[in-house]
């Protein structure tokens, strides 16, 4: 084996491997008048009060308080929270996708390729059929022995529907005072086929906290790569 083929095999080997990486994109969205932390105490409450006891809203709580940790906030723990933090979120079911894959002939690659030359009834089918000489393609799709654009011996198309969901997270941090001016929004919204929101919600609050606060007033798109298990 040559050296070069070497070199093209490896580089085709490694953009296969980059390819399969998976990732969640998300769009963060953040404004904010937020000074830099100073050891303030913070208590998580949702803003729907239909997730009051929540414990799929515990869950995320406990993400985004390790996060606002990492930070330098600390929990109120019982105490006077000098900082409340509101946290909302949600999914649901945006566009649908429809993907179509050609079919294949009776004889996978070589069912298309005789058909064309050794059919008699090929060159009389329908012209906007696949693998006829209207496309002027020696390998076809049709089937073996096909004269009606039919797929008797091979496989039409595969047609494929999925549905995209629409995630997002919304969290709010305020002073702890009636009246008071937010000092944080921020949001987080990606679009996947995964519509189990506990299983998306780490790397959406991974991006969320990415470059934390953030500039304010801007948008910005953030990947977070899903390690291998």
């Amino acid at each position: 084996m040559s050296r070069t083929y070497k070199i093209i095999i490896t580089l085709l080997a490694i953009g296969f491997l980059a390819s399969c990486t998976q990732s969640i994109r998300s769009n963060v969205t953040r404004f904010h008048q937020l000074p830099r932390p100073n050891g303030e105490k913070i208590v998580i409450v949702p803003m729907n009060k239909a997730y009051n006891g929540s414990l799929e809203f515990a869950n995320y709580a406990t993400l985004v308080g390790n996060a606002l940790g990492s930070h330098g906030y600390v929990p109120a723990d019982g105490d006077e929270a000098d900082l409340i933090v509101e946290l909302d979120y949600g999914v649901v079911e945006g566009q649908k996708t429809v993907r179509v894959s050609p079919g294949v002939g009776a004889f996978g690659y070589y069912g298309g390729y005789y058909s064309h030359y050794f059919n008699p009834y090929f060159p009389y089918r329908n012209p906007y059929f696949y693998g006829s000489r209207f496309y002027g393609y020696p390998y076809g799709y049709g089937g073996f022995y096909d004269p009606f654009g039919y797929y008797p011996l091979g496989y039409g198309p595969s047609v494929r529907t999925y549905a995209n969901y629409n995630r997002y997270l919304k969290m709010v941090i305020r002073p702890n005072k009636d009246g008071a001016l937010n000092l944080y929004e921020g949001e987080v919204k990606s679009t996947g086929r995964n519509s189990n929101l506990h299983e998306v919600m780490p790397y959406m609050v991974q991006a969320l906290f990415t470059n934390f606060p953030g500039e304010s007033g801007a948008s910005e798109r953030v990947s977070v790569e899903i390690p291998e298990n």
